[in-house]
């Protein structure tokens, strides 16, 4: 019986030792086929290396052994460095930079509102500021902040058209990117039912739910898609879980590398419309229509 050991191969039945040329073929081997199942009683490596002249003391075997370890795990870390993952890692960017901007333009409006009763804020107030002696500095970082998002947010919206292009269809490309990214990655989304990508987001009110505390959630994240923020109150729950269910199907079509197809989009619209009508009076389906389209344009 052949052992396959981190330095070579062991004739179990001869003790011979077939030693690997060099560490990158070891770590391609490790990488190409994980060790097997050893015999129950496992040999002694270290004397077995010893043995053959693999190493001549415990230090060097030591060291050759940290050496391999670490190069092992380097290459299975460079294997994760994936189009997905950078998407996961941009969306997070997007997030933070957001909750920094939000901070800093909370700390501009205070220190405006000292010198003046204006009342502005975001974007506005950092570059009606800009070119003022002590505040302008602090204005103007706000303001790259804020195109550093923006062109964060047109790297994510491609990145996330590439890889899943029917979820960036139904859902818009910075919501499917949100949803990749909450459900950590693209094939564990793709596994979920369309009850929780329903309610992705809303975690805490679900627990206080099952609590018996507070109310079902009706939506998560994909509240900010237009269907679900522009439909009346009353319906948003039918409207969430129609658009649930059609993303949960997009992303499975994305995760098996199917090709986009418009017809999840127009079976999401004739859903939505027969919510509209079995459950709107006609004013509100009129109200709700024209948000939407406001909404989409």
């Amino acid at each position: 019986m052949e052992i396959a050991t981190w330095f070579g191969r062991i004739d179990s039945e001869t003790g011979s030792v077939f030693l690997a040329e060099d560490g990158e073929r070891m770590i391609d081997a490790l990488l190409k086929k994980p060790l097997p199942a050893g015999p129950s009683v496992q040999p002694d490596l270290r004397r077995l290396a010893l043995m053959h002249g693999y190493a001549a003391d415990d230090i060097e075997y030591n060291a050759r052994l940290r050496e391999i370890a670490l190069g092992l795990v380097r290459r299975q870390l460079a294997q994760l460095a994936t189009t997905e993952q950078d998407l996961l890692q941009a969306v997070e960017a997007i997030d933070d930079m957001t909750e920094a901007i939000n901070l800093l333009d909370e700390r501009l409006y205070e220190w405006h509102r000292l010198h003046h009763q204006r009342i502005v804020h975001g974007k506005d107030l950092a570059e009606l500021l800009c070119e003022d002696r002590i505040m302008g500095p602090f204005a103007r970082s706000i303001l790259r902040l804020m195109e550093s998002r923006k062109s964060m947010e047109e790297e994510v919206s491609f990145r996330a058209e590439e890889l899943a292009p029917n979820l960036s269809a139904l859902a818009g490309p910075i919501l499917a990117a949100r949803l990749i990214s909450r459900a950590g990655g693209l094939s564990r989304l793709a596994k979920m039912p369309s009850s929780r990508v329903q309610v992705m987001g809303a975690e805490k009110s679900l627990f206080k739910h099952l609590d018996g505390h507070a109310p079902s959630p009706k939506h998560g994240i994909i509240f900010r898609h237009p269907a679900v923020m522009g439909a009346p109150r009353r319906l948003r729950g039918k409207v969430a879980r129609a658009l649930a269910g059609k993303l949960a199907l997009a992303a499975r079509l994305d995760y098996y590398g199917a090709s986009p197809s418009p017809d999840l989009a127009a079976s999401l619209e004739r859903r939505l419309n027969d919510i509209k009508r079995r459950g709107g009076n006609r004013k509100e389906s009129i109200r709700w229509a024209g948000e939407r389209n406001e909404q989409q344009g």
